[in-house]
């Protein structure tokens, strides 16, 4: 870990830590607020005492629990070799700090960005790249005219790919990528993104970084293709749009867009969790709650009804459970694939509103009753008993990979 991490990782413990205990106080607050109501003015007196009390005790719990971690970061900080490696350089702490990112992302950006770096790209085997040419100077010797492109989940990593490997594949380095590069020629890319910024903003920072590794390619390229598990998926789709919509290079050369378990048309955890903050802060017990629910990322919310571009969500209130995506079609000439799974052998079970458990088959395969997406059926499949997670890793799933993309 580098001096910034720990300092900015000390600092956020410390935040995290004081928005509880600010929860906490206003749930005891708003409790003790009606208990002296009921009780009337017989209880004045013991109201003055009592108030005074929990504002001490609060107010010097809140400034403990935010300083304190923060300066031990800032110790931890003078300590720390330069030299040392950036957490991000580890797996599992890639894994970690995916997970941090998607619940807090935008504000990790904007206040401790050592610990949410942009979007950054690597071959099979390399670094994580911030620039584009180090990318392309990493696969100089290994690339072939076939760029497949693997974007991550919500709360995820570019680890993720990995995930079962062992079990699945009997090696911890074996992915879609690395079996579509022997059988098939391609040379796969990961991308590892902060997946608490907005779908668009992603998708604009990975149609540019896309363009400038096209173009700086050491062979010509004849064909892209982009493999999204979850939000990757969505963040796939609004690459390609805008790719299209600014005239970028690169997206001619774009023939496949395949999405596992992507949420088209929205996750129903992200509109149960809308729902239940909206009647939540409707009593101050558990307004405070609300409150810092409310607090999740924008990459979370974009989630609700699947926004893709910068118009789904500019100018409406956050925490608006209307649906005011637009439909964003499908570009000619390329080739969209949509995988799903249900934790049910058959996704018209009569639980079908779990799916995967994150995902539901009619989100999946964009087949809603408002919106409907254009999945011709041999470009679409099923996963019966699976959950969202196993879409990273699937015997089925690769099989179908090599045929639809040749």
């Amino acid at each position: 870990m580098r001096g910034d991490e720990a300092r900015d990782t000390g600092a956020l413990v410390g935040t995290a830590l004081g928005e509880v205990a600010e929860v906490v106080r206003d749930v005891h607050k708003a409790l003790a607020h009606r208990l002296f109501t009921r009780i009337g003015g017989a209880a004045r007196p013991a109201r003055l005492v009592h108030d005074g009390i929990s504002a001490i005790a609060y107010t010097s719990t809140r400034v403990g629990v935010r300083v304190i971690p923060a300066a031990i970061g800032l110790a931890a900080m003078a300590k720390i070799d330069p030299a040392a490696l950036s957490v991000h350089e580890s797996p599992r702490g890639r894994f970690a700090l995916g997970a941090l990112n998607g619940f807090w992302g935008d504000r990790l950006a904007e206040q401790r960005p050592a610990l949410a770096p942009p979007m950054r790209i690597r071959a099979h085997a390399g670094q994580l790249r911030k620039d584009p040419a180090n990318v392309v100077h990493d696969v100089a010797d290994t690339a072939t005219g076939r760029i497949i492109v693997f974007l991550h989940g919500l709360c995820e990593s570019d680890v993720s790919w990995s995930f079962r490997a062992v079990k699945t594949w009997g090696e911890r380095t074996v992915t879609y990528g690395s079996l579509l590069r022997d059988e098939r020629g391609w040379t796969p890319l990961y991308a590892a993104f902060n997946s608490g910024l907005h779908i668009s903003a992603n998708g604009l920072d990975l149609a540019q970084q896309l363009d400038a590794i096209v173009a700086d390619w050491p062979v010509p390229v004849t064909d892209v293709t982009l493999v999204g598990h979850s939000m990757g998926g969505l963040i796939a789709r609004s690459a390609a749009h805008q790719a299209a919509e600014l005239g970028l290079p690169w997206v001619t050369s774009l023939r496949h867009l395949v999405g596992l378990g992507a949420p088209h048309l929205g996750a129903p955890l992200e509109r149960a969790v809308n729902k239940g903050t909206h009647a939540m802060a409707k009593l101050p017990e558990t307004r405070p709650l609300a409150t810092w629910l409310n607090r999740r990322s924008v990459g979370i919310k974009d989630l609700r009804h699947g926004a893709l571009v910068e118009a789904d969500w500019s100018g409406f209130d956050p925490e608006d459970h209307q649906d005011n995506c637009t439909d964003v079609a499908f570009l000619p000439d390329v080739a969209y694939y949509a995988v799903s799974a249900t934790l049910s052998r058959e996704p018209a079970s009569r639980l079908p509103f779990l799916g995967d458990l994150l995902v539901d088959h009619a989100s999946a395969t964009g087949n809603g009753p408002r919106r409907r997406l254009a999945f011709e059926v041999q470009r679409s499949l099923h996963l019966g008993g699976k959950h969202h997670f196993h879409l990273l890793g699937d015997p089925v799933i690769y099989r179908h990979l090599r045929d639809w993309l040749g």
